[in-house]
């Protein structure tokens, strides 16, 4: 071989070696530098009684696989999909803390965090914790006997000197009728903390008088189902003469046979939390919050132009310039966040703010995890909204983010995953005769605000609304959800519902050109909603 040949030879070598190299460096390049798809564990745990007074959990790998549209590789394919093998390999583990229990995800063999990384998958909300009424309630747990009680029975009304109406409860006779002792102490008596934390909002309107249950107790809900009670007839609205018939006077419940010590006790700090849905499913998403204590603050002047309802309010610009303000504090360091509480407060003449917006955080960073509290005062129906309009504040720990005592003379409503029941609309369904959220939605855009306008209940949130709203497209399209998904089990009892296989949303576009921007849609106010 020449000298030439070998000059030749070995230039040959290096041109493939540089290609090569530069191959392994643009692969490596688009491999760390992709989306990670985020699966949140704590969404797909199933809580089970133990049978001796204690918990287990489960890790629900079918639904997951499911909704997350992950392949479900046969046996001849499970080499090819080591990532679903990982997940299937992981437990929950339920250990009790206190006088509540810690959940955190654990695997027999190997950490996955690499090979689930290395095949685009990050999991989020690994550890969290649940009160025990919370996580009883997780179980499906319930008393033998559940006592159901009217809200509107035990309402009492006042006629004041202009001749209009007040409102209060009869709480002594919820106590009675629950079976429970007018003096039981609410430090011990879960049934009896949450009825005396139950009162009613009475506002005059065109119609009427509209009154609706309110609470101090955030957990109110878990708590009235910890003690076997059930709360119905939580808002409706009486004629003047209605009104008349319920004038009566409330004798307040007897003091508690047991005080609380009047000596500060020192608190225990709350521990690191990670994000997990402690926002109770079933809190009054028609009724408000009503806390009693307040610490003033230097404000603006209160707008007169603040509303009043978020019935009929496109929340998307608002909620943008919240999370626009929550980047811009956190910057580059921001690991994850997760939309834990979300409240509306709307104040009375005496507040200084006509309406108060809030988000509380679960925000993960390369440092640590904290709670981090975002406010909008003075909320109009009309106004653009930016990050300087948003006040951010770090709290210590999940109970005082979750607090709402810095709201004085504010009805404080509790909003479940982007939305709250509406009486304007409390008696439509958010579904249509062929069972659809959005008909149009294969053939016309769907704006944000009509998205906003769905009407929703206790049990079908907007969160999960959406979720119908996007996979609907995928259902007329022909695609084939797993045999034990919701959808599924919701869809085939259609007859338009025709599965052919799989269609992914490009598949689907082709056919229907509006569903490509629609799902975009839906799942930047799915994001907005539960990350912010």
């Amino acid at each position: 071989m020449t000298n030439a040949s070998i000059r030749r030879l070995i230039g040959g070598f290096g041109t493939a070696l540089v290609f090569l190299i530069c191959a392994v460096v643009i692969g490596a390049h688009f491999l760390t530098g992709r989306s990670l798809q985020r699966i949140d564990v704590s969404e797909y745990v199933t809580v089970q009684s133990d049978g001796a007074g204690g918990y287990t959990a489960s890790f629900d790998i079918d639904r997951l696989i499911t909704k997350e549209r992950l392949h479900n590789p046969t046996e001849t394919e499970k080499a090819e999909y080591p990532e679903i093998a990982a997940l299937k390999g992981l437990a929950i583990r339920v250990t009790p803390r206190g006088d509540g229990y810690e959940l955190e995800t654990v695997t027999s063999g190997e950490d996955p965090t690499a090979l689930l990384k290395q095949h685009g998958i990050r999991l989020i909300n690994t550890k969290w914790s649940l009160s025990g009424a919370e996580i009883a309630a997780a179980a499906g747990q319930r008393p033998a006997q559940e006592t159901s009680l009217a809200f509107a029975d035990y309402v009492r009304t006042n006629r004041t000197d202009s001749g209009d109406f007040t409102a209060a409860v009869d709480i002594r006779s919820m106590l009675r009728d629950a079976g429970i002792e007018a003096d039981a102490d609410p430090e011990t008596n879960v049934g009896a903390r949450a009825l005396r934390s139950l009162d009613v909002a009475c506002s005059k309107t065109d119609d009427g008088y509209r009154l609706q249950t309110t609470s101090t107790l955030p957990t109110v809900m878990e708590d009235l189902a910890a003690a076997g009670i059930k709360i119905t007839n939580t808002q409706w609205t009486w004629t003047a003469a209605e009104m008349e018939k319920h004038i009566g006077t409330v004798t307040p419940p007897d003091a508690p046979k047991t005080l609380v010590p009047e000596t500060p006790v020192p608190a225990t700090p709350d521990a690191p939390e990670s994000a997990a849905p402690t926002t109770p499913s079933g809190t009054f998403n028609d009724t408000p919050d009503k806390t009693p204590e307040a610490a003033a603050t230097a404000v603006p002047a209160r707008n007169p132009n603040a509303i009043t309802t978020l019935y009929g309010f496109d929340q998307t610009e608002l909620r943008k310039a919240i999370r626009a303000a929550k980047e811009q504090k956190y910057g580059s360091s921001i690991e994850s966040s997760e939309v834990k509480y979300n409240y509306f407060a709307v104040g009375g003449d005496s507040a200084q703010y006509g309406n108060v917006f809030r988000l509380v955080y679960v925000i993960t960073t390369s440092t640590g995890t904290e709670y981090l509290v975002a406010d909008v005062y003075d909320v109009e129906l009309e106004t653009g909204y930016q990050a300087s309009d948003v006040k951010l504040t770090v709290k210590e720990g999940r109970t005082a983010a979750r607090s709402t005592d810095d709201l004085k003379d504010y009805t404080v409503y509790t909003l479940n995953e982007g939305s709250m029941v509406f009486a304007e609309n409390k008696d439509k369904s958010p579904f249509d005769k062929d069972g659809l959220v959005k008909a149009k939605s294969i053939s016309e855009a769907l704006t944000y605000d009509e998205l906003w306008d769905i009407p929703t209940t206790d049990d079908m949130t907007l969160l999960r609304l959406l979720g119908y709203a996007r996979n609907e497209m995928f259902a007329r399209g022909g695609h084939k959800f797993g045999d034990s998904s919701t959808y599924t089990k919701y869809y085939k009892q259609f007859s338009w519902y025709k599965p052919t296989g799989k269609v992914t949303a490009d598949q689907l576009a082709e056919k229907y050109p509006a569903t490509k921007k629609n799902i975009t849609t839906i799942k930047f106010l799915e994001n907005l909603i539960k990350e912010g």
